[in-house]
């Protein structure tokens, strides 16, 4: 039993190491000039994070990478100015582990290498991110659910060593906070589809919670959230389980397409107003829809503020929104 575990502590010893290393600064894709000159910047950490967002104020907007912009002229914009009107930012598509280990996780034909015009390597989103940073904007790494979570590996390194749930929250904290030295996480809750969650499953999301949000070592610099589709019913365990939601800041309901005051109360009702909103997407709710569902408030109380999915669809749409927050 001793051998064993001493083995488990090696494993995930080396799974973090390989985050650490920070792999993407010496990225063969990496193929720009601008790219170069920015690896020194990058080494560093991010500037002295700011106070977090409060309830309502919380204005969280998604940079999908493969987001098609709408309007006329179309317009396609980089991290840096797609929602200058919000104080965090999602980065939607790939994964926290290929930016930081590119060598072992990453390649050129990754996908957000590929869909966004303004991206074509890693460092060159992580120098957008420091630019966000230096605004006082915190930016938070998308990480889907899957069906894995549900077991007791729910994940695999490059090369096929599982990590428990422990040892998979340890690899995120490496990657997202020691190399990466991002804001926090957003988890993407809907891939169990009608499976619901067991205890392998929040057994994870509290082992995020050691490491980002209110009960975490980096309570006050770090946000952990999760953004909940009801028709997953993995959902349930985090949105109106307060001994789950207690890990994180809040929660956001992606029902886009459902009466807004009834997808808030959803949750609100288990875990509190002030731990949820909904989001929003300019593809389900109209300009009128979504910036009144960004100024209502409970009765008596306050709710986290906004969420507004692929922000970078629309600039004028995602801020706007933003600016209604009372």
């Amino acid at each position: 039993m001793k051998k064993q575990s001493y083995a488990l502590a090696l494993l995930a010893t080396f799974a973090i190491t390989s985050c650490s290393r920070m792999n993407n600064l010496n990225d063969p894709l990496s193929s720009t000039a601008t790219d170069a000159a920015n690896a020194s910047a990058l080494t560093g950490t991010a500037a002295t994070p700011l106070a977090l967002p409060t309830a309502p104020n919380n204005k969280i907007a998604y940079y999908a990478f493969d987001a098609t912009p709408t309007g006329s002229p179309v317009v396609n914009l980089p991290l840096i100015n797609f929602a200058n009107a919000a104080n965090e930012v999602v980065l939607f598509e790939g994964s926290a582990w290929e930016m930081a280990d590119s060598v072992h996780y990453g390649s050129s034909s990754s996908y957000i290498l590929t869909v966004n015009p303004h991206y074509h390597s890693y460092a060159s989103i992580i120098a957008d991110v420091r630019v966000l940073q230096s605004r006082g904007v915190k930016v938070l790494m998308n990480v889907d659910d899957a069906a894995s979570w549900n077991t007791t590996t729910p994940f695999t390194t490059w090369n096929g060593t599982g990590l428990n749930y422990t040892q998979f929250a340890a690899f995120v904290k490496a990657c997202i906070i020691d190399s990466l030295h991002f804001d926090g996480i957003a988890l993407d809750v809907e891939h169990l589809g009608s499976t619901p969650a067991n205890t392998n499953y929040t057994n994870l999301i509290k082992a995020f919670g050691s490491y980002f949000g209110p009960l975490s070592s980096n309570s006050t610099t770090t946000v952990y959230t999760a953004a909940i589709y009801d028709g997953a019913a993995a959902g349930t365990a985090i949105g109106q389980n307060t001994s789950v939601a207690q890990y994180l800041n809040f929660v956001e309901d992606m029902g886009y397409w459902e009466n807004n005051t009834t997808r808030f109360n959803r949750w609100a009702t288990h875990i509190g107003n002030s731990k949820t909103m909904v989001g929003v997407s300019k593809q389900y709710n109209s300009l009128s829809n979504a910036t009144t569902a960004a100024a209502w408030e409970p009765s008596g109380a306050r709710k986290a503020g906004i969420m507004v999915f692929a922000g970078n669809v629309d600039s004028s749409y995602t801020n706007t929104i933003f600016r209604a927050v009372k």
